[in-house]
C-alpha cells in the first residue's frame, strides 16, 4: 500500500493529500500567491487512489504472470524431457528455450524497473510532505503549481504503467503462442517418432513395396539372400527401431529380385514403344567354358522424377538401358540373331499381358522391337557384321509385310488383285515362308496353313509396294545402321600400323633395315644356340620365334604386371619405379605398368611411351632383382630377353613409332570418343573427326620429322590440336634419337599403315556413306554409342559378380542389375500400381528357371555331341582325302617334256606342282602357298622352273641311282606315301581349283 503524508494549512483544519512519489517535484518558488486548491484535493485523491489501484492491479498481474511463467517453465521442462527423447527436433526446442529465457530476462528487468519507480515515488511523496509542512501556508500559488506538476507527473507515470501493462500482455500472449506451438511440435514429433520407431515389413500379409525395394538394394550392395533378414534386424536395433512382423526368407529374397527384373522388362518394353528409335549394343565372351552374351539398348527415356512431366519429351534424356546377360550355345551370327528374337518376343509378351498395357490401351507386337531398332553397335568382328546383315534382312522382311498388310486394307487395292495373288501362291512359296520341308508342310493343319498363306500374300503384295518406292524411301524405311566400337577401331588400326612396320624389313630392297633382335622362348633359344646353323630344327626354331616392339612389351608386361598376381614383380616394380621417378625427375605419380598382360585399350602405346621415357629405370629394376637372387644370381630367360630388347636399337625404334602414334592420335582419339553416363557421345556426330584421321596419318607419314621438330605448330602434332598428354615423351625421344635406327622411316611406315586401317574401319563415315544417307529426323532420334564399353563392361561385371557369388546365374544377375542400372525403382513408384504388383508376382512364380537351365544344359550337351560327330566325320573324310591324294601322287608321273607341260590343263599342272612341292620337296615351292598358285599361267611357269631345278639336281647326282630311287617311290603304296611325306590335315582344301 502507498503511504500518505498529512499537510496542515494555516487557518484551516487538518487535511490529507496524496502526493505521488515522483522525481519531478521542484522546491517551492517564493513570492507567488498560492492558488486555492481546496476544491481539487478530493479529485486528486481519487485519481491517486485509482493510480494506486492500478499499481496494485499491475502487481497482481505481475504475480499472475510469475505464476503463469512458472507453469510455462513446468510445461517447457516437460517438453524438454520429451525433446531429449526425440531425434531431429533439437533445433526447435532449443529455439523455444531461448525465447523463454529472453522473456524471463525481459520481464525480470521490467519488474525491477517498476519496483524502483514505486520506491522513488514513495520517497518523493515523503520528501514533498515534509517540504510542504515546513513551507508557509499562504503560498497557495506554489501549491497550485506543485499540484499541476504532480498531475503531469501522475499522467506520465500512468502512461508508463499502461505501456508496461501492454508490454506484459504482449509477452503473455507470445508465451501462450509459443506454448501452443511447442505442444503442437511435441505432438507432431511424437507421432512421427512413433511411426519411425516401429517398422512393419508386411501389410495384409504381403511384403510392402518399401520392404521389397530395401531388399533389392541390400542385395545389389552385396548382401547374400540368406543374410538380408539379419542385416535388416541389426540395422533396426542400432537405429532404435522396432520391427513388427516377419522378415523375408532367402527364397523370398530371390523372388523379389526377380520381380525387379520383371518390372525392368515392362519398363524397357514401354520405353521402346514410346521411343522414336533406338540402338542395340551386344557382345559375347566365354565364362567357365560356356558362352555368355550381354545386350543393351540406347534411347531417349523420361526421368520418372515425382515432380516431372514425363509426357513432355523435351525433358527426356539419352540413356543406355541394360537388357540382359544370358547363356547361349555359341556366339555364331545366327545364334546372336536368334537370341535377340527371343528377347524381343519375351519382353513384348510380358508387356502386352500386363495391367500397365491395359491401362494404356495398347499392346506390343514382337516385331515392334525391329521396327524401332535403327542401329546396332558391335565390335569389329566377322560374326557381328554377319549378324547385323541377318538383322537387316529380317527388318526388311517386316517392312515388306507391313506394307502388304496396309495395302490390303486400302481401297486402291482391288479384291481381284488380292485373289489373283492368292491363287498364284504355290507350295514352294509356303515352304520358303515357313522354312519347312515338304513333309512338314503337308502335315500342317488347315488353320496353320491358312495363316501361312496369309503371310505369303502379305509378302507378295508388300514386295510390289516396296519395289514401287524410290531408293531413298526404301532406305528410310529399312534404316539399319552399323556402328562399330571406336575403341576397337583404334585397336585394329594399331595392328595395321605395326604390321606395316614389320613389313619394312622385307619389302624395302633399296633401304637396308636390319631386323630387331630375336626374342625366342626358352626351348627355341636352346635349339638355336646348340644346333647347327644349317639344320632344319634351327631354321624352324627361328621361324617360330618372334621379335620386335610388341613382343618386348608383352615380355615386360608379364614381368612387371602379370595377369596372374602371383607371378612377376608386381608391387615390387610399382614401388621401385615410383621411388626412382621421384628421385630422378621429381615425378610423384602412380607407376603401375600398363596392363598389356590383359590387353586393355591403348595399353601397347601407353607401355611403349613408358619404356621410352623410363627404360633406364626398368633396366635398373631388372638388374637389381637379378642381383638380389640368393640361389643362382643369374637372370631367368624372360629377364634376359627383356634386357636384350631394351638394348636393341631397332626394337626401341619400333617403340618410338608406337608411342608417337599413341600420343598424337590414339590417346586424344579415345579421350574424345569415350563417354560417361552424364555425357554420352553419339557416334553419328563424329563424322568430321573420322574423316580427318586418314588425312592426318597420311600427312605424318609424308612428313615424319614434324613430330620431333620443335618449330612445328601444336595444332599439327595431335588429332585434337591440343598439347601432348605426355610432354616428357618428346624430350626422351630426342635424347634417344642418335641411337635409333631409321626412326623417321619407322614413324612413316607406322602412320602409313594406320592411314590404311582408318580407311578400312570407318566406311560408315565416308562421303556418301551410311551416315550421310540418314534423314535429319533419324539423326535427331538416333543415338549410337561411340564405344561398346557398356556391353563389354557388363560381361566383366558378371565375371566379377560370380567370383564372389559362385552360385549366381546370368538370370539372377540380370534381374538384379537391370533394376539398379535402369532406374527401375523410380519407374515402379510412378507408373505401376497394385495390379501390376500382383501381375509381376504371378509372372515370377511362373518362371521356373531351374527348368530353363536344365533345358539349356541338355541343348548344350546335344550340341557338343553333334560337334563331336561332325568333327569325327571331318577327320574320316580328311583321312580318306589324304589317302586318295597319296594314291594320286603315287600314280602321277613326273613330266619333263616341255611340249607336254605346255599342253597340260590346270588340274594336271597342279598335280605336277604337288609332286615337286610335297614329294620332291622343291626348296622354292615349299615356301609358297597354294593360294598364290591359282591361275594356269602361274602354275605352268612354276612347273617349268621346277623342271629346270630337278634336271640340275639329277645331273649333279648319280643318274642311275636317282632313276632307281624314283622307280622305288612310284612302286610304293599310298599308305607309305602318307607315312613318308606326312601330308597335313589342312592340305585337302588346297586341291580345290580356283574359279
Amino acid at each position: 500500500m502507498h503511504e500518505h503524508i498529512s499537510i496542515h494549512d494555516s487557518g484551516s483544519s487538518s487535511n490529507t493529500e496524496s502526493l505521488p512519489l515522483t522525481p519531478s517535484n521542484s522546491p517551492p518558488i517564493r513570492g507567488r500567491p498560492p492558488k486555492n486548491t481546496k476544491d481539487r484535493k478530493k479529485p486528486m485523491d481519487e485519481e491517486l487512489a485509482e493510480k494506486d489501484d492500478h499499481i496494485t492491479e499491475l502487481k497482481v498481474l505481475i504475480s499472475d504472470a510469475d505464476t503463469h511463467i512458472l507453469r510455462l517453465e513446468t510445461s517447457l521442462a516437460t517438453l524438454q524431457e520429451a525433446h531429449d527423447a526425440l531425434l531431429g527436433k533439437n533445433k526447435t526446442m532449443n529455439t523455444t528455450l531461448s525465447l523463454k529465457r529472453k522473456a524471463e530476462t525481459s520481464y525480470s528487468e521490467e519488474r525491477t524497473r517498476a519496483r524502483k519507480r514505486i520506491r522513488r515515488l514513495e520517497r518523493d511523496r515523503d520528501t514533498k510532505a515534509q517540504t510542504n509542512a515546513a513551507a508557509a501556508a499562504p503560498n497557495a500559488r506554489l501549491h497550485a503549481y506543485e499540484n499541476d506538476t504532480h498531475t503531469t507527473a501522475l499522467t506520465i507515470t500512468l502512461r508508463r504503467k499502461q505501456d508496461l501493462l501492454s508490454a506484459t500482455r504482449k509477452q503473455l500472449y507470445a508465451s501462450e503462442k509459443r506454448e501452443k506451438r511447442a505442444q503442437l511440435s511435441y505432438t507432431t514429433t511424437k507421432r512421427a517418432y512413433d511411426e519411425l520407431r516401429v517398422w512393419k515389413p508386411t501389410e495384409s500379409g504381403e511384403f510392402t513395396n518399401v520392404s521389397r525395394e530395401l531388399v533389392r538394394n541390400l542385395s545389389y550392395t552385396g548382401c547374400a539372400a540368406g543374410k538380408v533378414a539379419f542385416a535388416i534386424s541389426s540395422c533396426a536395433k542400432a537405429f532404435g527401431i522396432e520391427i513388427r512382423g516377419r522378415l523375408m526368407s532367402a527364397r523370398t529374397v530371390g523372388r523379389v529380385i526377380d520381380e525387379g527384373g520383371k518390372y525392368g522388362e515392362l519398363q524397357i518394353a514401354r520405353e521402346i514403344m514410346e521411343s522414336e528409335g533406338f540402338c542395340e549394343s551386344s557382345d559375347g565372351t566365354t565364362h567357365y567354358g560356356l558362352t555368355i552374351e550381354g545386350r543393351h539398348v540406347t534411347l531417349r527415356v523420361p526421368s520418372y522424377a515425382p515432380d516431372a512431366d514425363d509426357s513432355d519429351k523435351s525433358t527426356w534424356t539419352t540413356q543406355t538401358r541394360f537388357v540382359e546377360v544370358v547363356h547361349v550355345l555359341d556366339h555364331t551370327a545366327q545364334r546372336q540373331f536368334n537370341g535377340t528374337v527371343e528377347m524381343a518376343t519375351r519382353i513384348a509378351d510380358t508387356y502386352s499381358r500386363s495391367p500397365l498395357a491395359a491401362r494404356e490401351r495398347r499392346t506390343m507386337d514382337k516385331n515392334h522391337y525391329w521396327r524401332k531398332k535403327l542401329a546396332e553397335s558391335k565390335d569389329h568382328a566377322a560374326d557381328g557384321k554377319k549378324a547385323f546383315r541377318i538383322s537387316a534382312e529380317h527388318k526388311k522382311d517386316i517392312v515388306i509385310h507391313d506394307l502388304g498388310r496396309v495395302a490390303m486394307d486400302e481401297a486402291d487395292v482391288s479384291t481381284s488383285h488380292i485373289l489373283t495373288t492368292m491363287l498364284s501362291i504355290t507350295d514352294e512359296d509356303l515352304a520358303a515362308e515357313g522354312k519347312l520341308t515338304a513333309a512338314q508342310l503337308s502335315s500342317l493343319s488347315t488353320e496353320a496353313r491358312s495363316l501361312l498363306v496369309e503371310d505369303v500374300l502379305e509378302r507378295k503384295i508388300g514386295e510390289d509396294r516396296f519395289d514401287a518406292l524410290t531408293p531413298v524411301e526404301q532406305n528410310n524405311k529399312c534404316t539399319h545402321f552399323f556402328g562399330g566400337c571406336c575403341c576397337h577401331k583404334d585397336l585394329n588400326v594399331v595392328k595395321y600400323g605395326y604390321k606395316s612396320v614389320q613389313r619394312t624389313y622385307s619389302e624395302l630392297d633399296n633401304v637396308h633395315v636390319p631386323p630387331p633382335v630375336l626374342l625366342a622362348n626358352k626351348a627355341n633359344a636352346a635349339t638355336i644356340t646348340e644346333g647347327s646353323k644349317d639344320s632344319a630344327a634351327v631354321q624352324n626354331a627361328i621361324d617360330s620365334s618372334t621379335s620386335g616392339g610388341i613382343k618386348l612389351l608383352q615380355l615386360i608386361g608379364s614381368l612387371l604386371r602379370h595377369k596372374d598376381g602371383e607371378r612377376g614383380y608386381q608391387d615390387k616394380a610399382t614401388i621401385f619405379i615410383r621411388q626412382r621417378k621421384f628421385e630422378l625427375y621429381g615425378l610423384d605419380e602412380p607407376s603401375k605398368f600398363p596392363d598389356v598382360s590383359n590387353t586393355r585399350y591403348g595399353c601397347y602405346t601407353y607401355a611403349a611411351a613408358e619404356i621410352i621415357c623410363f627404360h633406364g629405370i626398368i633396366q635398373e629394376l631388372v638388374t637389381e632383382v637379378i642381383n638380389t637372387k640368393t640361389k643362382s644370381g643369374q637372370e631367368n630367360h624372360v629377364e634376359k630377353n627383356v634386357l636384350k630388347g631394351l638394348n636393341c636399337a631397332v626394337t626401341m625404334t619400333e617403340l618410338v613409332a608406337l608411342a608417337l602414334y599413341g600420343v598424337s592420335v590414339s590417346w586424344p582419339y579415345m579421350a574424345t570418343v569415350r563417354s560417361t553416363k552424364d555425357r554420352p557421345v553419339n557416334l553419328l556426330f563424329l563424322t568430321d573427326l573420322h574423316r580427318k584421321l586418314p588425312l592426318f596419318c597420311a600427312h605424318i607419314a609424308a612428313n615424319p620429322h614434324t613430330l620431333l621438330d620443335p618449330t612445328t605448330p601444336q595444332d599439327q602434332l595431335t588429332i585434337d590440336s591440343q598439347p601432348f598428354l605426355n610432354e616428357f615423351l618428346l624430350v626422351s625421344i630426342r635424347q634417344l634419337q642418335p641411337y635409333l635406327r631409321n626412326p623417321f622411316l619407322m614413324i612413316s611406315r607406322m602412320f602409313a599403315g594406320c592411314e590404311t586401317g582408318w580407311i578400312i574401319f570407318t566406311p560408315e563415315f565416308h562421303i556418301g556413306g551410311t551416315i550421310d544417307r540418314l534423314t535429319p529426323e533419324q539423326l535427331a532420334a538416333l543415338h549410337v554409342p561411340a564405344t561398346n564399353d557398356c556391353s563389354e563392361g557388363i560381361l566383366g561385371t558378371f565375371k566379377g559378380h560370380t567370383k564372389y557369388r559362385p552360385n549366381s546365374t546370368p538370370h539372377s544377375f540380370t534381374n538384379q542389375t537391370r533394376t539398379q542400372r535402369n532406374n527401375t525403382e523410380a519407374f515402379i513408384k510412378k507408373c505401376c500400381d497394385r495390379k501390376d504388383k500382383k501381375y509381376v508376382m504371378r509372372e515370377v512364380r511362373k518362371d521356373v528357371m531351374g527348368q530353363k537351365r536344365a533345358k539349356f544344359q541338355q541343348e548344350w550337351a546335344k550340341l557338343q555331341r553333334e560337334k563331336a560327330e561332325k568333327a569325327l566325320k571331318r577327320r574320316e573324310v580328311a583321312a580318306l582325302k589324304k589317302k586318295s591324294r597319296a594314291s594320286r601322287l603315287a600314280a602321277t608321273q613326273l613330266e619333263l617334256n616341255v611340249e607336254k607341260i605346255n599342253g597340260m590343263s590346270s588340274a594336271l599342272l597342279k598335280d605336277q606342282l604337288a609332286v615337286y612341292r610335297d614329294v620332291l620337296k622343291d626348296p622354292v615351292l615349299t615356301t609358297r602357298l597354294w593360294k598364290t598358285m591359282t591361275t594356269v599361267a602361274v602354275r605352268r611357269e612354276l612347273v617349268l622352273a621346277a623342271r629346270e631345278r630337278e634336271l640340275e639336281r639329277r645331273e649333279s647326282a648319280d643318274t642311275s641311282v636317282q632313276a632307281e630311287d624314283l622307280s622305288d617311290e612310284s612302286d610304293q603304296s599310298s599308305d607309305a606315301v602318307v607315312v613318308e611325306f606326312g601330308f597335313s590335315e589342312g592340305d585337302d582344301g588346297e586341291w580345290e581349283d580356283a574359279e
